[in-house]
C-alpha cells in the first residue's frame, strides 16, 4: 500500500506544476454531494468521496426505516449510483470508517495539494483567517504558521512532537504519507488487511474488534492485495456500463424500425391518396371534355337556325323596302289600288312582326337550353354527390377521425357575422363509430360538493348522488336541457354510486353502512333497504326483458340481485378496492379498482378475462360505460381523460375530457352521455355530450 501512495504521491509531485492535474486533484477531493473540500473524506467503494457531514446525513436517512442493528446500509453514490454497504452498528460506534475502501490513496493527493502546493495554517483558517503555513507537525498531522507553530512549542505536552519546516517537507514528502496512515481509533499504525470486513486495520483493531468477530485472514498490507479490493469494484463498473450501452444499442435500433416502419406507412398512404386523387382527376377531365362537347352542339345547331332566321329577316326587310317604296309611288294613284297594296304591307309587316318575335324568342331558348343541358350532364356524372371517395382512409378504417362529409360541412356553416366557426375550441370524441359533441356544461355547487355518482333518469334528465364537503348529503335531479336543478332529496347518509332501475326506481349504494337502497323516482321515498355485508361502492343495471340483474360490487366482491331484489350469487373476484362496475351483460362484465389504479374484465362465474393497470398511464381508475363494440371507456380521476380499450384489454387511446373526470354515464338511447368532473373543494360540473 505505501508503494501505491508513493507512486500516485510521486507522480503528482512531478507535475504539480500542471494545471489540468491539479484541477483533476481537487475534482477527486470534492464531497460528491456538497461539492466542498474536505480534509478527511470518507471514500464509498466506488472511490467517490464524501465530507464527514454529508455522509452522516446520507446514513441518517436511513436509519428509520432499518430495525434490526446489525443489518447493513447501502449508500448511494450521487455521482455513479454505485452501492456502498456499511454495518450499523459500526456507524453507531463512530467507527463506520473501517468498513468503507482504504481511504489513504485520497488523503495523500490531499496532502499534495493542501500541503504541498499551498499549505495554510489550519489553527489561522479555524480562527476565520487565511495565514500561509510554513511549518508542518508529524503527530498533529496539522500545517501551522510562524505564530502558531511557536506556541504548539511552548507547549510541554507538545515537547515531543516532530516538526518539520515546508522546505524539509518538500525534499521528503513520504513523511506526509506516513504520517496519515494512523488509525484514528487506536492511533496506531496500519499493519493488516482483513480479507473478510475488506479494510485495513492496527494491532489494536486485531485485539479488539477483529480478534473474536473475522473469520477470515489478517494479511500484511501489499500492493495486490489493493488492487483485489478495488479491482472488483471497477470490473462491475465496466459491466455495467457495457450493459448500459447494449440497452442503449438495442433501444436505438427499435427506434429505428419504429421510423422506418412509420415511413413506409406514410409512404404507403402517400400513393394510394395520389393514386384516388389521380382517378378523381382523370374522370373530371373527362366528364369535362363531354360537358363541352354537349355545350358546343347546342349553340352550333341554335346558331344555324338563327343564320337561317336572319336570311328570312332579311329577304321580308327587302319586300318591307319595296313595299314601301311601291306605298310611296301610289300615292299619287287611285284610292282603291293604294287600298289593296295597303292591305297587302300590313300583312307582310304581321308577317315580319311575328318572325322578328320568334328570332327574339330563339336567342334566349338557345341560352336556357344551353344551360338545361349542361346542368343534365353534370347530374349524371357519378363523381358529384360521391366525392368522399377522395378520403385517404374510410370512416372504417379509421373512424376516430369522423366522416369528411361532417367536417366538410362543418367548414361551410358560418356564424351571423359571416366567420366560419373554431373546430378546436369543440370539446368532442368518439363513442365507437358516432361522434358526439359537448352540447351543456351544468355547474353544480361550487366547493360544496363532492359527486361521485350519476346516470340518466330520462333523455332530458339525469340524477347525482353528492356526498357533498359542507352540509347533508342528498341526490338530485337536474333538467339537461336548461341545466337547472329539478329535485334534490336530503340522505342521511352519505352515498357513492347510482343506478336507474325499471319502473321508476333507482339503487344508490352507502358503503360505511354496508347497504343498498331503492328510491322511487316519483316520490322520491325508500321501497327497499339491502344489507350486503360488505363496503358496497359501485352499482349497475343490465336492462333486459325479464327484468334485468343489478350488480353491486366492492372490497373484493360482486354481489348478483333479480328483478326482486333476491340475491342470485356472490363472486370473489382479483382486486382490493372496487369503485365502480359496469356490464355488457350477465356474462361480460367490467370494474376498476382504485387502490391498484387497475381495471379489471370477468365473466359470470368471476373467471379473470384481463387487468389493465400501468401507474404511468392511469392514476385513479374510477367510472366506467361501454359502446357497442364492446370497448370500455374508463375515467382517469387523477389527470384529465379517459382510457379506451377494447374488449381483450389492450389500449386504445385517450379522450381529453378536462380535469379529473369521476362518473360516467350513457343514456338508454345511446345518443347521450354524462361525464361528472372535479372533486373535494373544487367546482364539480356536469357536462353532457350528445350524438
Amino acid at each position: 500500500m505505501l508503494q501505491i501512495q508513493n507512486q500516485v504521491f510521486k507522480g503528482s509531485s512531478e507535475s504539480k506544476n500542471s494545471e489540468g492535474q491539479r484541477e483533476r486533484i481537487s475534482k477527486l477531493l470534492s464531497c460528491a454531494i456538497c461539492k466542498e473540500k474536505s480534509y478527511n473524506p470518507l471514500t464509498l467503494h466506488c472511490l467517490h468521496s464524501l465530507c464527514k457531514e454529508c455522509f452522516e446525513g446520507n446514513v441518517r436517512e436511513q436509519l428509520p426505516d432499518v430495525c434490526d442493528l446489525n443489518s447493513d446500509v447501502l449508500l448511494f453514490c450521487p455521482l455513479c449510483d454505485y452501492q456502498s454497504s456499511c454495518d450499523i452498528s459500526s456507524y453507531l460506534q463512530r467507527n463506520i470508517g473501517a468498513y468503507l475502501a482504504a481511504p489513504q490513496a485520497i488523503k495523500a493527493l490531499l496532502d499534495i495539494e493542501l500541503g504541498l502546493d499551498s499549505p495554510i495554517c489550519l489553527s489561522c483558517k479555524n480562527k476565520g483567517k487565511t495565514t500561509s503555513s510554513l511549518f508542518w507537525c508529524f503527530d498533529c498531522v496539522n500545517h501551522f504558521c510562524e505564530e502558531c507553530f511557536d506556541f504548539h512549542s511552548t507547549l510541554p505536552v507538545l515537547d515531543k512532537h516532530k516538526t518539520y519546516s515546508l522546505a524539509e517537507l518538500k525534499k521528503d514528502p513520504d513523511v506526509v504519507t506516513k504520517a496519515r496512515e494512523i488509525c484514528a481509533e487506536h492511533g496506531l499504525r496500519f499493519t493488516k488487511f482483513c480479507s473478510e470486513r475488506e479494510c485495513v486495520c492496527c494491532d489494536g483493531c486485531l485485539s479488539s474488534d477483529h480478534i473474536d468477530v473475522c473469520k477470515g485472514e489478517h494479511k500484511k498490507i501489499q500492493e495486490e492485495i489493493i488492487s483485489k479490493l478495488i479491482n472488483p469494484k471497477v470490473t462491475e463498473l465496466q459491466e455495467s456500463l457495457r450493459n448500459m450501452i447494449q440497452n442503449l444499442d438495442s433501444k436505438e435500433k427499435e427506434l429505428a424500425d419504429v421510423e422506418n416502419k412509420t415511413e413506409e406507412f406514410f409512404k404507403e398512404e402517400q400513393m394510394k391518396a395520389d393514386e384516388k386523387s389521380n382517378n378523381l382527376r382523370k374522370r373530371l377531365l373527362e366528364s369535362s371534355d363531354s360537358i363541352l362537347v354537349e355545350s358546343y352542339k347546342v349553340p352550333f345547331y341554335k346558331l344555324q337556325e338563327m343564320e337561317s332566321t336572319n336570311a328570312v329577316w332579311k329577304q321580308q326587310k327587302s319586300v318591307l323596302e319595296n313595299a314601301i317604296y311601291l306605298l310611296s309611288a301610289l300615292k299619287g294613284g287611285s284610292d282603291l289600288r293604294y287600298f289593296l297594296e295597303l292591305k297587302k304591307i300590313k300583312q307582310v309587316l304581321k308577317q315580319a312582326g311575328t318572325i322578328l318575335d320568334d328570332c327574339e324568342k330563339g336567342g334566349k331558348t338557345t341560352f336556357s337550353v344551353l344551360f338545361e343541358k349542361s346542368l343534365d350532364t353534370f347530374a349524371d356524372l357519378d363523381s358529384f354527390g360521391k366525392i368522399t371517395e377522395i378520403q385517404y382512409m374510410s370512416n372504417e378504417e379509421n373512424s376516430a377521425f369522423g366522416s369528411i362529409d361532417d367536417s366538410f360541412d362543418k367548414l361551410q356553416s358560418r356564424d351571423s357575422k359571416g366567420n366560419l366557426p373554431s373546430m378546436q375550441a369543440e370539446k368532442s370524441f368518439f363513442f365507437g363509430e358516432h361522434l358526439f359533441r359537448l352540447s351543456k356544461s351544468i355547474d353544480l355547487e361550487n366547493g360544496k360538493s363532492h359527486v361521485t355518482g350519476c346516470d340518466w333518469m330520462s333523455e332530458n334528465e339525469i340524477v347525482i348522488v353528492d356526498q357533498k364537503v359542507k352540509g347533508s348529503p342528498d341526490f338530485c335531479v337536474y333538467n339537461t336541457e336548461n341545466g337547472k336543478l329539478k329535485s334534490r332529496i336530503p340522505l342521511d347518509q352519505k352515498p357513492y354510486d347510482i343506478s336507474v332501475l325499471p319502473n321508476n326506481q333507482c339503487a344508490i349504494t352507502f358503503p360505511k353502512e354496508e347497504e343498498v337502497r331503492v328510491y322511487s323516482l316519483i316520490d322520491y321515498s325508500v321501497q327497499r333497504e339491502l344489507d350486503v355485508d360488505i363496503k358496497c361502492y359501485g352499482v349497475c343495471h343490465c336492462f333486459h326483458p325479464q327484468g334485468g340483474i343489478t350488480m353491486v360490487a366492492g372490497e373484493d366482491n360482486i354481489i348478483f340481485y333479480d328483478k326482486n331484489f333476491s340475491e342470485t350469487k356472490c363472486l370473489t373476484v382479483d382486486g382490493e378496492d372496487i369503485r365502480y362496475i359496469c356490464a355488457y351483460n350477465n356474462n361480460l362484465i367490467f370494474y376498476s379498482d382504485i387502490k391498484t389504479n387497475t381495471v379489471y374484465s370477468v365473466i359470470g362465474n368471476g373467471d379473470n378475462r384481463f387487468e389493465y393497470t400501468d401507474d404511468d398511464s392511469i392514476k385513479g381508475a374510477a367510472g366506467l360505460i361501454i359502446d357497442e363494440s364492446k370497448n370500455v371507456y374508463v375515467c382517469e380521476k387523477g389527470e384529465d381523460c379517459i382510457h379506451v380499450l377494447n374488449k381483450s384489454g389492450d389500449f386504445i387511446r385517450k379522450i381529453e375530457v378536462g380535469q379529473n373526470p369521476t362518473s360516467i354515464s350513457l343514456s338508454r338511447s345511446k345518443t347521450k352521455i354524462c361525464i361528472i368532473r372535479g372533486g373535494r373543494h373544487t367546482l364539480n360540473v356536469a357536462e353532457i355530450y350528445t350524438l
